[in-house]
């Protein structure tokens, strides 16, 4: 079964078991969703991720554009000192041109797998940080299941990202003043 189904199913079992509770019991169950995306958007400790690996990259970045714009130079210099140039030195700086533009094509690529290992890393520890806010918000207001992915329809009713993000933001205000 692909995940979707797994999903699709559980969902199922669990519509179909708190509508036969429902009807046992009036008071229901106590129901959340949060959207993650929102979360990750808006969370004080995303932005901190963000800045943080925007200033961890931003040397080598640096470093990229201007190999860049070397290139570019060497470009400009073959097609415009090309008529008063030796076909030999032509050639020259047409090979070093190739060669630094694979180069610069390989530190590219390495740029980008180092960036997001370094995000996806970043990330994970930001969803142990989330998923521990969530507990702690389940627990503290008594909820019996919070949805976070995979959910077509929610009601405001039901929709406490508002309340993640502002624990997250009070656990980054209590950081922050512990820190000083």
């Amino acid at each position: 079964m692909n995940f979707l189904t797994k999903i699709f199913i559980i969902v199922s079992l669990f519509v179909v078991a708190s509508s036969s509770a429902i009807a046992q019991d009036k008071s229901g169950y106590k129901i959340g969703f949060v959207n993650t995306g929102v979360v990750l958007k808006e969370a004080p400790q995303a932005r901190k991720v963000e800045e943080k690996l925007k200033s961890e990259f931003l040397a080598r970045e640096k470093g990229l554009l201007i190999k860049q714009q070397e290139l570019l130079e060497i470009e400009r210099k073959i097609k415009v000192d090309s008529v008063v140039m030796t076909q030999v030195a032509q050639r020259k700086l047409e090979r070093e041109l190739r060669l630094k533009l694979s180069q610069l094509k390989f530190e590219q690529q390495e740029f980008r797998e180092d960036q997001n290992l370094r995000r996806n890393e970043e990330i994970r520890n930001l969803q142990t940080v989330i998923a521990s806010a969530l507990k702690s918000l389940g627990d503290e207001h008594n909820f019996d299941l919070i949805l976070t992915e995979g959910v077509s329809y929610v009601s405001d009713a039901i929709d406490i990202t508002p309340m993640i993000i502002d624990m997250l933001k009070n656990l980054q205000e209590q950081e922050s003043t512990s820190l000083n």
